[in-house]
């Protein structure tokens, strides 16, 4: 989930046409009107945010409403400070919404205009179901659109406090290392030897790797988690293929789990001491926290291609949680460490 905190941000969001998602939307500044109308729809949107998986509302770009872009956003729509403010804002929230959402933030974001600003609304997942009291009724989000929920799916957030409700996040690692020496001859350049043959251009190899992380959105700790993930076979690095499941043509499918195995002891191997590994064991997600990461290497040439990973969680005694994303939409962390993929 992408949560802007600068105008910098807000332009990579644009330049990079981050679409519309379940945990993401965007309402130009008309939608933040001192009117009854728009405090409800203020309340609808916020309070489907956090009965489905939470997620950030920004109040200040426009969306294209048609076409082939729809759901993109297209440029910024700057909000008077002096006409709406932050405090307006969260009060409008508070009043719409019973009960009162926890752990909502409300992130101004300044422009270059004095006076002007977006508004970025940080949604949680909650653990009990919020009715927009203006209309009294609960809403959800579905795709793009705000849905009224029907009465399994209110029982069905009420049961959060109960189980553990666990959604995966995920993270594409780069790691870059340059192949072979600087220099043929590191002490000695002879004059004989053109510049390329003393020191040759240098080549960099980067390795891409997803990493996939349980979270536990809920209110009570995991103590068995089980998730299977599908992905495009093209983005996946050839070798890693070969270890996969393939559920059907084109698609790979890999498994995780929340296990464990403690280090008991070291053997010898030769000139080596390796460690030597106790039975499996499965380790807990605390509310809040997110477990051990499995990871997958990609194809180097992963960013060419638009697709979208699914995923579906098992976790104790709680309902299968299902999800997408987008994987252009997935964090890049650059690290100086290369990866472990064992």
């Amino acid at each position: 989930m992408i949560v802007p905190k600068s105008l910098k941000d807000l332009e990579t969001l644009i330049s990079d046409g981050v679409e519309e998602s379940i945990h993401h939307e965007y309402k130009s500044a008309d939608a933040l009107q001192n009117t009854e109308h728009y405090k409800k729809e203020i309340a609808k949107d916020v309070s489907a945010m956090a009965n489905s998986a939470g997620g950030v509302i920004i109040y200040g770009i426009k969306e294209f409403g048609s076409g082939e872009n729809k759901h993109l956003p297209e440029k910024i729509t700057p909000v008077k400070r002096s006409v709406i403010s932050k405090e307006w804002l969260d009060q409008v929230i508070s009043n719409g919404i019973s009960p009162k959402i926890d752990g909502l933030r409300i992130y101004p974001i300044a422009l270059e205009q004095v006076d002007e600003v977006v508004y970025v609304v940080e949604v949680p997942q909650s653990s009990t179901a919020h009715q927009n009291t203006k209309e009294f009724k609960y809403y959800k989000r579905y795709n793009f659109e705000v849905v009224p929920m029907l009465d399994y799916e209110i029982k069905d957030i009420m049961n959060r406090l109960k189980y553990p409700v666990i959604g995966l996040n995920f993270e594409i690692e780069e790691y870059t290392y340059e192949e072979g020496k600087n220099s043929i001859f590191p002490q000695y350049k002879p004059f004989s030897l053109s510049k390329e043959a003393v020191d040759p251009p240098k080549k960099y190899i980067t390795i891409y790797t997803l990493k996939v992380f349980p979270v536990n959105n809920g209110k009570t700790f995991a103590n068995y988690i089980n998730y299977f993930v599908q992905l495009p076979e093209i983005i996946c690095d050839s070798d890693a293929v070969k270890y996969l499941n393939k559920p059907n043509e084109g698609w790979v499918e890999f498994y995780g789990e929340n296990t464990f195995r403690d280090i008991v002891g070291f053997k010898n191997a030769g000139l080596q001491s390796v460690p030597e590994y106790g039975p499996s064991r499965f380790d807990p997600v605390l509310p809040g926290l997110r477990g051990r990461s499995e990871k997958i290497k990609l194809d180097a040439n992963y960013k060419s291609v638009e697709c979208e990973i699914t995923w579906i969680v098992y976790a104790d005694n709680a309902s299968p949680q299902k999800g997408n994303v987008k994987l252009n939409n997935i964090s890049i962390i650059k690290t100086g460490d290369k990866p472990n993929l064992e």
